[in-house]
């Protein structure tokens, strides 16, 4: 065998290494929330890990991604990853809610169940979350239940706990996420 070919076949086995290296980081950031994921802001310059104490009680939810707690990276690769955190005082919160929450803190999905827009306007007097496509809402402090469609179902939620303090993914979706008029 000549070197040229030796050379050929290392450099090819390079670039195909490279190539699957890249692959495989961007399916990482594609996937579903994973149990351990630690939650970060999805916009502005904190990318820190989410503790309860960075959420406000009863305020108006904070966008947040699912990171991989090995390398810090946030799941970003799907739309259907980005999450809506609230805070909620644990007498505020039905029992469902409660079960899924870590210190009061809940997560729901941002895509609504109805037609797969966004949720993100927020009702400041009856902190309810409201979907601006076809105005289906929200009760985020009761598990993402349904006060008024179109949407026939609940804001589907994650399980939490805390890791050293911060805010970790304890379970996955309790209930389909995605539109049903999609």
């Amino acid at each position: 065998m000549s070197r040229r070919v030796v050379l050929a076949g290392l450099a090819g086995s390079v670039a195909l290494g490279i190539a699957t290296r890249g692959a495989l980081a961007q399916d990482a950031k594609s996937m579903p929330p994973q149990v351990g994921d630690l939650l970060v802001r999805a916009s502005g310059d904190n990318t820190a890990p989410l503790t309860p104490a960075d959420i406000e009680v009863g305020a108006a939810p904070i966008q947040a991604w699912p990171a991989d707690p090995a390398t810090g990276a946030a799941r970003d690769g799907s739309f259907f990853n980005l999450l809506l955190v609230t805070r909620w005082d644990p007498a505020e919160m039905g029992p469902a809610a409660q079960a899924l929450a870590a210190e009061g803190v809940l997560a729901n999905t941002l895509i609504c169940p109805h037609a797969a827009c966004e949720v993100t306007d927020w009702n400041t007097e009856t902190r309810i979350a409201q979907c601006p496509c076809h105005f289906s809402a929200f009760d985020l402090r009761n598990g993402g239940a349904l006060v008024n469609g179109p949407a026939t179902r609940k804001l589907p939620s994650l399980g939490l706990t805390l890791a050293e303090g911060k805010v970790a993914i304890a379970s996955g979706w309790d209930s389909r996420v995605g539109g049903d008029a999609e």
